[in-house]
């Protein structure tokens, strides 16, 4: 017996010498069989650990070009929480206000562009305060969007020191 297959139609047809039968095909198989969408991947990275408020930290983004075009400009963008205040970027990266744009290149198909942004927590980011980040990648015509992980702002802030410690001490003195 010979099987053959027409996934674009939804049928399987099981032949032999004479016609067996036809039988149709569930959607959920040709769905699984379909080709990868074409466009852009995006891919973040955090802080691992909880940030303290008035430090600088890196949030790491890699954009990965896919699908049908053969090259195309590549960028991405995010606009900052307002717990965060942006300080610098890899990849030709510039703000205006709190939204950032990183312009990447021309990246051809299957290439990576990484990048990273440095901002720093407001000293005014309350302790448990959760922040999180979205980016958007666009390569070409096709675009992502993922967020990056969330962090959150640490319980216990490092120590503050309100007064200047005397040059030399004195047994006894104030």
């Amino acid at each position: 017996m010979v099987i053959r297959t027409w996934k674009e139609r939804g049928l399987v047809l099981l032949a032999a010498a004479p016609l067996l039968g036809v039988v149709p095909m569930a959607s959920e198989a040709m769905a699984s069989e379909a080709p990868a969408a074409e466009g852009v991947v995006l891919r973040t990275a955090a802080p691992k650990k909880d940030v303290l408020p008035g430090r600088v930290y890196e949030w790491k983004f890699t954009v990965t070009a896919k699908g049908g075009a053969k090259s195309g400009k590549a960028v991405f963008r995010t606009t900052l929480p307002k717990s965060l205040a942006f300080v610098s970027g890899e990849k030709h990266c510039k703000s205006k206000d709190r939204k950032v744009v990183c312009r990447l290149g021309t990246l051809k198909k299957g290439q990576k562009a990484k990048g990273s942004i440095r901002a720093k927590v407001s000293r005014r980011a309350e302790a448990g305060q959760k922040i999180t980040v979205r980016g958007k990648a666009t390569w070409g015509e096709v675009s992502a969007t993922r967020g990056f992980p969330s962090v959150r702002v640490a319980k216990t802030a490092g120590l503050a020191v309100s007064e200047r410690e005397p040059a030399t001490s004195r047994a006894g003195a104030n």
